[in-house]
C-alpha cells in the first residue's frame, strides 16, 4: 500500500510537471508562433479598394474610417477620431479630415511611445495618367494609400498577439495627398494637424511611416529626409532589412527627399522614418490597383518592420 501511494504521488508529481512545461511551452509558442500573414494584408487593401475612391469627406471615405476602426477594436485596440477642418486645394472646398488613432499598450510601463502611421485618403485626381481624359478623376490607391493601412492593420494583430511589451500608436492620417505640385503646406494635412495639436496628450519618442509598400516590383531605398534628420533609425532598418530581403532593399539613397507623413514629426526633432517604394509606375493614376500590388511585397516588409520593432524595444531595455 506504501509503495503504491508513492507511485502515485510519482505519478501525480510527474503528471503536474508535464502540464507546468506544456503551458509554459504553450504560452511561450503562443507568443513565437504569431507571424506577420501578408495575405491577411493583402485582403485588407482590396476590401479598401471595394468601398470606392477614399477622397476625403466623401461617403467612401466615412465608410474606410468605419472599417480601420472596426478591425482595431476587434483585436482589442481601442481608437480615437480626430477630426479637423481644413481646406483642400485639391477639392476647392474645405473638408472635415479624419485622423484615426489606436493607442496599444504592453504590459511594461515605460515613456516609450511608438508611431507606426500610413495615409488612408486617396488622391482627389489622377494627373499623371497617360490618358488626359482620366485626369481629372479620383485614383482608387490600391499601393498609395490602401497598402500602408493593410500592413498597419496586420502589424496590429501581431504585435498584440505577441505582446509587444512598449507602447505602440497606429496612426491613420488622412488628406496625405490633397496637394498640388509646387505647394509644399498642401501635403500631408492630417500629419501637421496631428503634430500641431496632439503631441502634448501622445508625445512620441519615434515613428515609422509606411507608403505604397505594395508594389509587386518591391524596390526600397532610404529616404532623404529620414537619413537626414532621422539618421540613426534609418540605417538601422535597413540594415536588417538589406540582410533579410537584399532583392527588395538597397541601402542606395534616393536622389531626392519625399514629403510624406513623417516630416511634420522630423521639423519637432522627433526621430520618424519613412519607408517608401518611390518607383512606382503606377503612381497618381488609374492604374493603382489591387492587381498591382502584391500580398509577397507586403510579407516581406511587414516581416521586416515587426523584427525591427522587438529589436528596437531590446535595444532601448538595454540601454535605458
Amino acid at each position: 500500500m506504501c509503495v503504491l501511494k508513492k507511485i502515485c504521488r510519482i505519478r501525480i508529481n510527474v503528471r503536474l510537471i508535464l502540464i507546468f512545461l506544456f503551458l509554459f511551452i504553450g504560452i511561450s509558442y503562443g507568443n513565437g508562433e504569431t507571424v506577420f500573414e501578408g495575405k491577411r494584408a493583402f485582403d485588407f487593401l482590396k476590401k479598401q479598394c471595394l468601398l470606392g475612391y477614399r477622397v476625403p469627406g466623401s461617403a467612401a471615405s466615412l465608410r474606410c474610417a468605419d472599417f480601420i476602426e472596426s478591425e482595431l477594436k476587434k483585436i482589442g485596440i481601442p481608437v480615437k477620431r480626430q477630426s479637423f477642418r481644413t481646406y483642400s486645394q485639391l477639392q476647392g472646398a474645405t473638408v472635415t479630415g479624419i485622423n484615426l488613432i489606436g493607442d496599444y499598450r504592453g504590459d511594461s510601463v515605460t515613456s516609450d511611445i511608438l508611431a507606426l502611421s500610413a495615409h488612408w485618403d486617396t488622391r482627389p485626381i489622377a494627373e499623371k495618367d497617360p490618358d488626359p481624359s482620366m485626369r481629372d478623376k479620383p485614383i482608387i490607391g490600391a499601393n498609395d494609400g490602401a497598402s500602408g493601412v493593410g500592413l498597419l492593420l496586420e502589424m496590429a494583430r501581431v504585435l498584440k498577439e505577441r505582446r509587444y511589451p512598449g507602447r505602440i500608436l497606429f496612426l491613420f492620417f488622412d488628406l496625405e495627398d490633397s496637394g498640388v505640385s509646387g505647394s509644399f503646406e498642401q501635403w500631408c494635412l492630417g500629419s501637421r494637424y496631428f503634430a500641431g495639436h496632439s503631441l502634448k496628450e501622445y508625445p512620441i519618442t519615434a515613428g515609422i511611416n509606411f507608403d505604397m509598400i505594395g508594389d509587386r516590383d518591391l524596390k526600397i531605398q532610404p529616404e532623404r529626409f529620414s537619413l537626414k534628420f532621422a539618421p540613426d533609425m534609418m540605417r538601422e532598418f535597413m540594415d536588417l532589412a538589406e540582410q533579410k530581403a537584399p532583392s527588395h532593399f538597397n541601402k542606395n539613397r534616393l536622389p531626392f527627399e519625399i514629403l510624406d507623413d513623417h516630416e511634420p514629426f522630423l521639423r519637432k526633432g522627433i526621430s520618424y522614418i519613412n519607408v517608401i517604394d518611390y518607383n512606382y509606375p503606377y503612381w497618381h493614376t488609374q492604374e493603382d490597383t489591387p492587381d498591382k500590388c502584391s500580398p509577397n511585397s507586403l510579407q516581406t516588409v511587414g516581416n521586416i518592420a515587426v523584427e525591427y520593432i522587438f529589436f528596437r524595444w531590446k535595444k532601448i531595455k538595454n540601454n535605458p
